[in-house]
């Protein structure tokens, strides 16, 4: 069964994932590039992995033609679903 983890923005399900050489170095980049241009969110690797997968579903989604996110979550630097 997968844990549960609770935070400030709500509740998340423990999902563990195999990454390719190097991907964690890209999200890394990514986090820097968070913390640069969007001062005051203190972004971690957690929330940029997140963010990144969160995008990429409704990207996909919405070329297999499934319209609007189920995900429900918004996005947590623009407010944005």
């Amino acid at each position: 069964m997968a844990s549960r983890v609770s935070s400030a923005s709500g509740v998340y399900q423990i999902f563990n994932v195999r990454l390719p050489p190097g991907v964690v170095e890209r999200i890394q980049a990514y986090v820097a590039h968070l913390n640069d241009t969007q001062p005051g969110i203190d972004a971690n690797a957690s929330m940029a992995a997140r963010m990144l997968l969160m995008r990429a579903l409704d990207q996909v989604e919405a070329e297999m033609g499934k319209g609007e996110s189920k995900s429900g979550t918004r996005d947590p630097i623009r407010g944005k679903k």
